[in-house]
């Protein structure tokens, strides 16, 4: 049994930048396996067009993936690596741009996903406000997150009940 019932123990990794797409969601689902969404890059109205064309062509559960934003950097080092990697990018004629931070609309593509019904969120880059874990749960979405070595004890201690078996229900069972 995979993570959430009915699915394989093979998940698709949700690749942003256009990889993965509907139809390979859709096909790993059809298949019996997991597959997720790429929210990261996307605008939550292309996000929203893509939940819809997995919902319209399979009852199968499937997941998406979030990036969640970090807090902005005020430098963290952030000159020096530029410093070390210019003599790079002038060797390969590439000229360095100016950093900017972006929160990737997370907050839009939370308001497209309470319109959709998919059985895992997974978030990357950051970790998730106890209330969007909550109204997920609340749902029947499985959460799941991504984390570096400091964030694991934080994550353990926000995330307690999605470890619980039988936590995640898939709500397109009906149509099956």
């Amino acid at each position: 049994m995979g993570l959430v019932p009915g699915t394989s123990p093979i998940i698709v990794a949700p690749m942003a930048g256009g990889v993965s797409t509907p139809a390979l969601v859709v096909a790993a689902a059809e298949a019996g396996a997991l597959g997720f969404l790429p929210g990261g890059y996307l605008t939550a109205e292309a996000l929203d067009q893509n939940l819809t064309e997995v919902e319209t062509r399979t009852v199968r559960p499937y997941g998406v993936n979030l990036f969640l934003p970090s807090p902005p950097v005020i430098d963290g080092g952030l000159k020096e690596y530029a410093q070390a990697l210019a003599p790079v990018a002038a060797g390969a004629g590439v000229e360095l741009g100016t950093p900017k931070w972006d929160d990737d609309a997370v907050d839009d593509k939370l308001r497209v996903l309470s319109s959709h019904h998919p059985a895992v969120v997974s978030v990357t880059f950051g970790l998730p406000d106890t209330q969007i874990v909550q109204a997920f749960q609340d749902s029947g979405v499985l959460v799941a997150c991504a984390v570096s070595t400091p964030q694991a004890r934080s994550t353990v201690n926000l995330l307690p009940s999605t470890a619980r078996p039988g936590r995640a229900k898939w709500r397109h069972a009906a149509k099956a």
